[in-house]
């Protein structure tokens, strides 16, 4: 198992080969067989023209994917990521994601991924396992993990989530036990089979969707996220101070394991 950690750790006075074959060198092969293999390394990454460079040459990305060649040079069947888009900017880390996720699928092999960002982890996983206090919470599939959250801690850590104790449970919904409700999975002004009153609070346009945070009648607190349609503007009335009428289903409320 080799690792790509977050700094990159490219030796800043050797060219972008040397250190790509460094590993190589420190083993004792011979400098023509090391040269090849950090070349045929530069090549699944797509920086073999980048060889002679230097890495301040070199940008953020192309520092990356050289981190990336300097660990695949041995032929690892197990390839540890330890943060490694954490210092990237948003869209280079977007795209890193991708290309990441097209190496991993070309070269075979297992990656590794340590990512403290939720939707990092969901992009480009076939599994992830959430840790808690070194202890691992739950292992899936990232759909999995976040329709079907075993735990408070997953439920609220793993995307947003409305995590209701058993006393909310009952109090609002007639149920036992402690159950998560994703905010997106909650109607506005929209009768459903389960309801609640309450007064909004806050508002955050976020694109995509627009959050509310609400106070219900009973003094419990409740998110709720709506998609915004493409040339359709919020109702006046969805303002803060404004009182509205929640609604949900029992099918969409997800019975979680109480934390020991």
């Amino acid at each position: 198992m080799n690792t790509v950690f977050q700094d990159y750790a490219l030796f800043p006075h050797m060219s972008i080969l040397d250190n790509v074959a460094y590993g190589l060198m420190v083993k004792g092969v011979n400098k023509k067989q090391r040269h090849a293999m950090a070349q045929e390394a530069l090549e699944k990454v797509a920086l073999g023209f980048v060889q002679q460079r230097k890495p301040s040459q070199l940008s953020g990305g192309q520092r990356q994917r050289v981190a990336i060649a300097r660990a695949l040079v041995n032929e690892p069947r197990v390839l540890l990521l330890d943060e490694p888009l954490g210092a990237l900017d948003l869209k280079l880390r977007e795209q890193m994601q991708l290309e990441l996720k097209k190496l991993q699928q070309s070269l075979g092999i297992t990656f590794i991924f340590v990512t403290h960002d939720q939707g990092e982890a969901l992009s480009m996983s076939d599994r992830v396992a959430v840790f808690n206090n070194g202890r691992i919470e739950q292992v899936d599939s990232p759909r999995d993990l976040y329709m079907r959250p075993r735990t408070p801690f997953v439920a609220g850590f793993v995307g947003t989530s409305n995590v209701f104790d058993g006393l909310m449970a009952e109090k609002l919904c007639g149920m036992t036990g402690s159950f998560a409700l994703r905010p997106e999975h909650i109607r506005l002004n929209t009768p459903g089979e389960l309801q609640a009153n309450g007064t909004i609070q806050a508002v955050q346009y976020q694109g995509a969707a627009t959050r509310f945070e609400l106070k219900l009648n009973g003094g419990e607190k409740l998110l709720v996220s709506q998609a915004n349609m493409t040339g359709e503007e919020l109702p006046a009335t969805l303002t803060p101070g404004q009182q509205v009428m929640v609604s949900w289903s029992r099918d969409v409320m997800v019975p979680l394991v109480e934390e020991r």
